[in-house]
């Protein structure tokens, strides 16, 4: 069996702060789990966690707001292409209503893809996102004062990835990752891991014609999907075999103070991330004050006062 469990969160790089708080808190109902920077380079850009109330891995997508330093990067092939939802069945009439009322782009026509049916709509920054309707999420609702739970938002049921080619990489998730093939639907590939269901699902578009996107933090791509793994003695197996196998684009170990981190690209250029589990938010806030607070690592913590000054404000 995989060692991936399923997603731990996606990163995005996205426009203004404000903007994506309102995007992901006001709009979507998720929680804002954790205010703190990017750890990599020598600007200060927000690091913006969003999931349900309990940061649980599956439910998370963060942001890192690039508008302030005037950063983009180009949309293409080798990225996720689209983010998917998972939303209660019979609960897409509510979000259509939603987005008209608060000038949300989406598409008019629901469709439907391997049996669900999925409402497209779009991020202010252009990045696509699905609500894909199921009866298999179990986890708890993201709900605010004009979301029911019967509507609401449960966390990230799989992403799209655009790729060019498709042949490297249907083996390598696989006979690599140990996912399961699921099936094909059109241009469109399925996979799953562990008990498969919403939060354990990657699909494939075959795009061959399309242009090959940038792999930059900047805004306008999810820069990177990552999985979660229990631990580092799982990251380094997963290393040490993704090497043996001359998949040699593999990083270190990161400390991200919440978990560590191990970057690593499969064959269609898409940056993949195994995440451990075993730290979590409850570092540096408690249970039920996630969020609360702008955080730091323990290394940055005595420029707390000097980042604050540099980065946007945000109300939640």
């Amino acid at each position: 069996m995989s060692m991936i469990k399923g997603f731990h969160h996606l990163t995005a790089g996205v426009g203004g702060a404000q903007q994506d708080v309102d995007f992901y808190v006001k709009l979507l109902g998720q929680s804002l789990v954790k205010k703190t920077v990017l750890f990599d380079g020598k600007d200060p850009i927000y690091h913006l966690y969003y999931g349900n109330a309990s940061g649980d891995p599956g439910t998370l997508v963060t942001s890192f707001p690039f508008r302030q330093k005037g950063v983009k990067a180009r949309a293409g092939s080798g990225q996720v292409k689209v983010i998917n939802y998972s939303v209660p069945r019979d609960s897409l009439a509510f979000w259509r209503t939603r987005f008209e009322a608060m000038r949300v782009p989406h598409d008019p026509v629901v469709t439907e893809r391997f049996a669900e049916k999925r409402q497209r709509f779009q991020h202010p920054c252009g990045i696509e996102f699905d609500l894909v309707e199921t009866d298999f999420d179990a986890r708890p609702a993201c709900t605010n004062a004009d979301i029911p739970e019967r509507f609401a938002v449960r966390g990230v049921h799989s992403v799209t990835l655009s790729l060019r080619e498709v042949s490297e990489s249907i083996p390598f998730m696989s006979e690599v990752l140990d996912f399961r093939y699921v099936g094909q639907s059109g241009p469109y590939h399925r996979f799953e891991t562990h008990a498969g269901g919403p939060g354990t699902v990657v699909e494939f578009i075959h795009e061959p014609d399309r242009q090959q996107g940038s792999t930059i933090y900047g805004e306008g791509t999810v820069h990177h999907v990552a999985f979660a793994v229990d631990s580092t003695q799982e990251q380094s197996a997963l290393k040490s075999k993704l090497m043996g196998l001359g998949y040699i684009d593999t990083s270190e170990s990161v400390d991200r103070n919440y978990f560590r981190s191990m970057y690593f690209k499969m064959p269609g250029g898409v940056i993949f991330e195994a995440a451990t589990t075993d730290i979590g938010f409850a570092v540096d806030e408690a249970p039920g004050h996630f969020g609360e607070e702008f955080q730091l690592p323990p290394w940055l913590r005595d420029r707390k006062g000097e980042l604050l000054s540099r980065l946007e404000p945000i109300n939640t």
